[in-house]
């Protein structure tokens, strides 16, 4: 991954890196949910070393058991639209309240590989607060600083195919974690904004 640290390293100098990026990310409202939906949260942890927050989903669950992804989950009636979505999955999944994440734009919706699609809201958080994995839904919450992405931490490309398009998607070893497919896609999409970042 080309110069995300030290594209870090410079911003923090001069100007907040979190600043910078909401600056590259989407805004613009996404209105009414009238289709199956859902949303993800890509958190960053605040301080010196920004990290992206990842869970380990439970190796009991019906599907995807033991995938590693962002805490999220499917729109509910209730959410008054997707971010409020990805709020409530991330305290049940994880704790973390509303109140204690800031939110810096969002990245284009994805789709999974059975053609669900997600959006990916992009935030930041303290990590001061207490996390605990909800035994009903994860095996564990890791992080992984932005700066090993420079490291060789990914070990190989997959290829999908979707619509008769072919999709190369990263994939990423991090202490016996491995990251992949739609989470793996959209960790690729934030690090190429990252990589637009100029001091």
């Amino acid at each position: 991954m080309f110069g995300v640290w030290l594209i870090w390293r410079r911003i923090s100098l001069s100007s907040p890196l979190f600043d910078a990026l909401s600056q590259l990310l989407l805004h613009e409202p996404l209105g009414l949910v009238t289709e199956p939906q859902a949303a993800v949260l890509v958190l960053l942890s605040r301080g010196d070393n920004p990290a992206v927050l990842y869970t380990k989903r439970a190796e009991h669950l019906r599907q995807h058991p033991g995938e590693v992804c962002f805490p999220g989950g499917m729109w509910e009636p209730g959410d008054a639209d997707l971010f409020a979505t990805a709020q409530r999955e991330t305290y049940e999944e994880i704790g973390l309240p509303a109140a204690d994440i800031h939110l810096l734009g969002r990245l284009p919706q994805f789709h999974t590989r059975a053609g669900t699609p997600v959006t990916p809201f992009v935030a930041s958080f303290n990590t001061g607060v207490p996390l605990l994995p909800s035994p009903a839904e994860l095996d564990s919450i890791f992080c992984v600083p932005l700066r090993v992405f420079n490291d060789g931490i990914q070990v190989r490309e997959d290829r999908f195919e979707r619509n008769g398009r072919v999709f190369s998607v990263p994939v990423y070893h991090y202490e016996g974690y491995e990251i992949w497919g739609f989470t793996a896609a959209v960790t690729e999409q934030l690090l190429r904004l990252l990589r637009r970042i100029e001091p």
